[in-house]
């Protein structure tokens, strides 16, 4: 077919010809066309999860001031409650202190030494701070002093207690109900 042929037939035919050209357009325009879709539909997820992520801080933002100065607060309560290793006499005071309260009579009380962290391994922020404490007295006074450690303002746990009851001086006279208590505590503090 030569280009005289074509140009008869488009003559012959000029609605049909027509109606091929605008298939023809209307297949390469949604052909590129349906790229650019992808291309803006992607950039608005992105965009639209960006917006999401903003409005959500900024919603959250409202009470930010407070719950700042609360978790400040918090923090400081917590700092408060901890005994720091090298105040030897500080952290003596907690177990004379309950000594006096309780009417036991405090026998020993040590703060041993913390164990050193493995090699290679960071400093740790808190440590469990050894302490053995030897004390007598009656049963009432002993359970308070046991308690009053437990519910005290810092932050333990008792690795032992051996609780001991003494035989009366001399056979007769003594305290019939006279005990001693030793226990061991970590209290928690910064190295």
């Amino acid at each position: 077919m030569t280009g005289a042929d074509l140009l008869a037939l488009i003559k012959k035919q000029p609605i049909a010809f027509l109606c091929g050209v605008i298939v023809i357009a209307s297949a390469a325009a949604l052909f590129l066309r349906g790229e650019a879709v992808n291309e803006a539909q992607a950039l608005f997820q992105a965009k639209d999860t960006e917006a999401n992520k903003t409005e959500a801080n900024a919603r959250h933002t409202a009470g930010l001031a407070e719950a700042t100065a609360e978790m400040q607060e918090v923090g400081k309560q917590f700092d408060g409650r901890l005994l720091r290793a090298p105040q030897l006499a500080n952290n003596l005071q907690f177990f004379y202190r309950l000594e006096a309260d309780t009417g036991v009579k405090l026998l020993d009380v040590r703060q041993n030494p913390i164990p050193a962290p493995k090699q290679g391994a960071p400093r740790p922020t808190y440590v469990g701070i050894p302490f053995t404490a030897n004390v007598q007295g009656n049963f009432a006074q002993v359970y308070d002093f046991i308690r009053r450690v437990e519910a005290g303002p810092h932050f333990l746990r008792f690795n032992q207690l051996t609780l001991s009851k003494l035989a009366p001086a001399g056979g007769a006279g003594g305290a019939p109900d006279a005990m001693t208590a030793q226990l061991q505590v970590e209290i928690l503090g910064t190295p």
